[in-house]
């Protein structure tokens, strides 16, 4: 085994042992076409009651909470428990700050994709939604270059850079700190792709290979539209 292959199996390792404890009763926060990509950070302003008590009593219990999309047609049971997406992102408060109102604003970190197997009743105790969820790893062929895809990303995100009225350079220095190709996708993925269909495409892909694609074709449409093309 190499030396990449153990620290992947060491981190991959970390990420279960952390949510182990909470993958069977998980609060999800259900929101409309909002992502939290692994490795990125998601600002979150927190007013409606019972996502506040989500909020306290995750930072009750280490922090860890996962980000839900709503499904098309949420907003006429809103305030139940309209469907979510199958695939979510999942992440932990590293900042917040409680509000003299009640409300909170959180910053969290996503730490990994999950797949939700139930939802759990109703609880007496609180009144937000817990899932039943399994941590979700990406796949791709033992032929798929890895590098390759890295290098390809950081070629895009240079032409992307060179277009930039401003911000370029902090666009390259990203690209620059971050050497893992799967961790690079997905901060990408959260910090320059816009479309709500293709955000959600990136966060649920777990083929790897496929979502460089898309996010290739992506930042190619990017490029293309500050060049003026078509």
């Amino acid at each position: 085994m190499t030396k990449s292959s153990d620290t992947k199996t060491a981190r991959s390792r970390k990420l279960r042992l952390l949510l182990a404890p909470v993958l069977s009763q998980l609060p999800i926060f259900p929101l409309d076409q909002v992502q939290l990509f692994p490795r990125a950070l998601l600002p979150l302003y927190v007013f409606e009651p019972r996502y506040r008590e989500l909020t306290a009593d995750c930072l009750a219990r280490g922090g860890i909470m996962a980000v839900a999309a709503l499904r098309p047609g949420f907003a006429d049971d809103y305030y139940g428990r309209p469907p979510v997406r199958r695939i979510a992102g999942v992440g932990k408060i590293i900042a917040h700050r409680q509000n003299p109102d009640g409300t909170y604003n959180i910053l969290l970190r996503g730490l990994g994709r999950v797949g939700i197997c139930e939802e759990l009743p109703a609880s007496p105790r609180h009144s937000y939604r817990e899932v039943r969820a399994r941590l979700l790893h990406d796949h791709w062929p033992h032929s798929f270059d890895l590098a390759a895809a890295r290098s390809t990303l950081v070629v895009l995100v240079d032409r992307l850079a060179g277009l930039l009225p401003q911000g370029g350079e902090a666009l390259r220095s990203l690209c620059a700190a971050e050497p893992r190709p799967r961790r690079l996708c997905d901060v990408l993925s959260a910090a320059l792709v816009r479309p709500p269909r293709t955000r959600r495409r990136l966060l649920e892909l777990r083929d790897f290979p496929r979502r460089i694609d898309l996010l290739s074709a992506e930042l190619v449409r990017l490029i293309q539209e500050l060049q003026g093309g078509t």
